[in-house]
């Protein structure tokens, strides 16, 4: 089954008189899925991450259930395995055909989290369970989850994806799929792209059975595998850009994502033409495996214009689709730029990055899928501001990728408007009127005012400590100035206190009962899991305070002197843990977050208006 391949020109005439430079957009469209095709026989080995990590936010049940989803959509003629990888590697459901689906189910169900993150040698087993199977007819994939940095066994992204690739050039090809915000995402995007599979961002656990039904749905519909495209084009005829983000084969040649039935995809490239009249500009060479018959096929199609003078040209308008189509993959050129210098800690040039992207966008016609792409684009930008490194970094590169390389067109759009559904207002800065930030809906229970922590008087007060809790800085040096030596003794009994950690002691000369001591992490532009530990501060002083039946707590701006935390950020985090704590905890009365300085406390008031 061949694809039909269609030129779509920005303008459909050249110019005798001056040179042109064509911006053209190669749509190619395999056939529809016909019902009564029989597709090939899958061999699939599911390898799947248990580390410790995916007890968290329920990633272990949602990976879970989107497992047993791929094993109900396969036939008892389907082969499957399950492999699971922590510190160890495991191997529940050894590969074999699908004929007892509810033993495979079980096997499934039983899996639990805990350990570290072997990847590699996660993914050499799936390999070598369908290696081990391997047949010419049948689809041979690997799908790889995982939601941690690989940090057991093999851990070089090089040589991992050398490995991947040599599978690859034997017939198994390799999805990835990335959960949350702490995976690597530079190595899983380039598993997928030297294993001739697909590339995933899984932003929230529950879009797991989702994700695995997009990749099941693509791979019983695949026509075509290793597909590739090459051009000949005249000598005075000059190729200025691709402007999709292709991986080059060593021939040359680009390599382009399977031919899945009735899903099409476009590429856009530029050209420098000469003035002059020539039989055709252009010669498409698209190569492909048929996966029906295995036979390696190829389709030649030739770019033929007319040629008129420049008063002529005029005739010819600009085709709005070329021009959108350009804009939106130059955004995703902007987006993995940015998720570059994020990665870097350059947040001052990601920024300006995806400023560059909102410009082109603006700039090209408008229609539906340019605003989805400015609405896409201004939430990465509210994700830089709201100091979301991570997310950002992750969203900017998947969205990159997605849109040049990995999905086609139908897809990415269908992504971005269940994106939409599912994140709401939240990703955008709240403006009036568009409803209650987390903090609003506990009330008068948070205050913020500014002054000193040390005459607070309520049940808790909170200490921003360091590890050996030797007050000897800040905010730190006048908690045990006003509560007296007596808490200083007390500090070294507790010996040490780990960052995000919380302990407690008697407050002597203070007026309150106790001081909770709680260590802040150090400002690493966001990549060393700030946010993570700065949110247990917060969460584990407030659980002393449960534990100590108190009501009252006040806390300083935990992180943002010396440490060197950003204060926007950690107003936003500490906000959003608090009120977190106070609508399942009624218990707890009051917190007052007592800001030293002008610039903290204003920062709490652009967040929220807080009395």
């Amino acid at each position: 089954m061949q694809p039909a391949i269609e030129f779509i020109p920005l303008r459909a005439a050249l110019c005798t008189e001056i040179p042109t430079t064509l911006d053209l957009l190669i749509r190619l469209t395999p056939p529809a899925p016909q019902v009564t095709l029989e597709r090939p026989p899958i061999n699939l080995s599911l390898v799947l991450d248990r580390s410790g990590s995916m007890a968290q936010r329920n990633k272990i049940t949602f990976t879970k259930q989107a497992a047993a989803y791929a094993v109900n959509q396969l036939q008892p003629s389907d082969r499957v395995s399950v492999v699971t990888f922590h510190n160890n590697i495991n191997t529940p459901v050894p590969s074999q055909r699908v004929q007892n689906k509810s033993y495979i189910l079980q096997q499934i169900q039983q899996i639990n989290a805990g350990g570290g993150t072997a990847l590699h040698g996660g993914w050499i087993e799936g390999g070598v369970q369908v290696s081990q199977h391997l047949q010419p007819n049948f689809l041979n994939r690997v799908i790889l989850l995982s939601d941690g940095i690989a940090n057991v066994g093999e851990t070089n992204p090089d040589v991992i994806a050398t490995d991947v690739h040599g599978l690859a050039q034997r017939g198994v090809s390799t999805t990835t799929m990335g959960v949350g915000d702490d995976y690597n995402e530079t190595l899983l995007e380039a598993i997928a792209a030297s294993g001739d599979g697909n590339y995933y961002y899984i932003e929230s656990p529950d879009q797991l059975p989702d994700i695995f039904a997009m990749e099941l749905q693509g791979l019983m519909a695949t026509l075509g595998k290793n597909v590739s495209l090459s051009f000949t084009l005249p000598s005075q005829v000059q190729l200025l850009d691709v402007f999709n983000d292709f991986a080059t084969l060593p021939n040359g040649q680009y390599q382009l994502p399977n031919l899945i039935a009735g899903n099409p995809f476009t590429l856009a490239l530029r050209l420098q033409i000469p003035p002059q009249t020539l039989p055709s500009i252009l010669t498409l060479h698209l190569a492909w495996d048929d996966v029906e018959t295995g036979q390696r096929q190829q389709s030649d199609r030739s770019l033929t214009l007319p040629w008129v003078n420049r008063q002529s040209l005029n005739e010819f308008p600009f085709n709005p689709e070329v021009q959108q189509e350009v804009a939106a993959l130059l955004a995703s050129r902007a987006k993995k730029e940015a998720a570059e210098q994020a990665r870097l800690g350059h947040y001052d040039r990601a920024e300006q990055a995806i400023s560059k992207g909102m410009e082109v966008i603006q700039s090209a016609p408008a229609s539906p899928a340019m605003s989805q792409e400015s609405d896409s684009l201004h939430s990465l930008s509210t994700n830089l501001k709201r100091r979301e490194y991570q997310q950002f970094s992750k969203r900017s590169h998947f969205e990159s990728h997605a849109r040049s390389r990995g999905w086609g067109q139908s897809h990415y759009g269908e992504y971005q408007e269940q994106r939409q559904k599912r994140v709401g207002t939240s990703s955008a800065v709240p403006q009036s009127g568009q409803g209650a930030k987390p903090w609003q809906q506990v009330g008068d229970r948070i205050k913020v005012v500014k002054g000193d922590i040390s005459q607070i008087a309520v049940d808790a007060i909170v200490n921003a400590t360091n590890p050996l809790m030797t007050g000897t800085f800040g905010v730190d040096a006048a908690i045990h100035r006003a509560a007296g030596p007596e808490l200083r003794q007390a500090c070294n009994a507790l010996v040490t206190c780990d960052v995000g950690e919380a302990k407690i002691t008697p407050a002597f000369n203070l007026p309150a009962q106790y001081v909770i001591h709680t260590v802040g992490p150090a400002w690493q532009n966001g990549r060393a899991k700030e946010e993570e530990q700065l949110t247990n501060c917060y969460r584990n002083a407030l659980n002393l305070v449960l534990q100590k039946g108190l009501k009252t707590i006040s806390f300083p701006s935990i992180a943002t002197g010396a440490l060197g935390c950003p204060p926007d950020w950690a107003a936003s985090i500490a906000l959003r843990a608090i009120s977190e704590v106070l609508q399942q905890q009624p218990a707890i009365e009051q917190v007052i977050i007592v800001c030293w300085d002008n610039r903290n406390y204003q920062c709490y008031q652009a967040l929220g208006h807080i009395k």
